[in-house]
């Protein structure tokens, strides 16, 4: 999409992520490409919206198929199921494609924000490092809306290596080492952020990111090793999902805390980036989305704006409008008179 300043978003499409058969069979990883925009009309994406900072800006929407977090560098034959099971976990390649067709049509953008949901959440973290590369002048943003990274150690040490991400990931001290070395997203994160000091970072997630899909539904399959008794009990991982999510923001803004943050919304919606609540929500006492994210926008090398700080809702376990739940609730949702809430030890 055109638009009419000389600034630029880039979005990271979401849909899922499979590292063996058993989540390669999962119908939340999409493995066919899909032009249809419908789905993208609410929150930041409308674009009609007067409160809406990115309304005049160039958008550049990156598509998703590969199931690798649009990072991966490897074709894989899953043979350990029912049915082998191919899949061409390319999402790098796809992601220079679309660099390479921004760089040449947006040549010296003023601002750039990378940002993108679930996987497109990590597609902004892992290739924000490398648009550096392309836009040396640009003022830089990256935003990971719905993807904080909450992963096992077993998943990182013996199925993240699937994607092949190590050969492609930018030469900085420490950030091979947070893929090989056991450091996670925590490592990586302080890494790029100490490697780039003048780029804002931001995670932004509710606290409790949930459905088979989201973030405690792709935990859950790590924590049960696949297991399919267990597997898709998604919400058996709110609380340790939500308890980790907050240590590792916490653990990465005490070591980077010039030009990181993160916002913890109410709920267990999965992905807020598309929508209308970033306007108006502000449940357990938060300021709305709009209002954080322009408050990111605003904060330079030169000072970062007292808007743009750390933010964690006060009741986070009250279930809002639309929000996902087991049917019948299962612990640790319950039903407290007309709310259903989530209840962690």
């Amino acid at each position: 999409k055109r638009g009419s300043v000389n600034k630029l978003m880039i979005y990271y499409q979401g849909g899922g992520a499979c590292w063996d058969n058993l989540t390669c069979s999962f119908p939340a990883c999409r493995t066919v490409p899909d032009d249809d925009m419908s789905g993208y009309a609410n929150g930041f994406f409308d674009l009609g919206n007067e409160n809406n900072p990115f309304r005049e800006w160039n958008i550049v929407f990156v598509s998703y198929c590969t199931c690798d977090i649009h990072f991966g560098d490897a074709t894989v034959e899953y043979e350990e199921g029912t049915e082998p099971i191919t899949v061409q976990h390319l999402g790098y390649h796809n992601s220079k494609v679309a660099e390479k067709w921004a760089r040449e049509h947006f040549v010296n953008p003023e601002v750039v924000f990378v940002t993108g949901s679930s996987a497109g959440a990590y597609g902004a973290w892992f290739n924000g490092p490398l648009l550096h590369e392309v836009w040396p002048a640009s003022e830089i943003h990256v935003l990971a809306d719905a993807g904080n990274g909450v992963i096992t150690t077993d998943f990182l040490q013996n199925q993240f290596g699937t994607w092949n991400f190590a050969p492609n990931l930018p030469d900085i001290p420490g950030v091979r080492e947070s893929i090989t070395e056991g450091g996670g997203m925590p490592s990586y994160t302080q890494a790029i952020a100490t490697a780039f000091p003048d780029t804002n970072w931001a995670h932004v997630s509710t606290l409790y990111d949930g459905s088979l899909g989201g973030q405690t539904g792709f935990y859950n399959i790590m924590l049960t090793g696949g297991n399919l008794l267990t597997a898709f009990d998604w919400w058996n991982a709110s609380c340790a999902f939500g308890e980790n999510a907050l240590a590792q923001s916490e653990e990465t803004f005490a070591a980077v805390p010039s030009n990181y943050r993160y916002y913890f919304g109410t709920g267990s919606m999965h992905t807020m980036w598309r929508a209308d609540k970033v306007y108006d929500d502000t449940t357990g006492g938060v300021p709305t989305i709009v209002d954080w994210v322009s408050a990111m926008l605003a904060s330079g090398p030169e000072g970062r704006q007292d808007d743009w700080a750390n933010v964690l809702c006060s009741n986070c376990g009250l279930l809002l409008e639309g929000d996902p739940m087991p049917a019948p609730l299962a612990p640790p949702f319950e039903q407290q008179g007309e709310d259903v809430v989530i209840v962690c030890e």
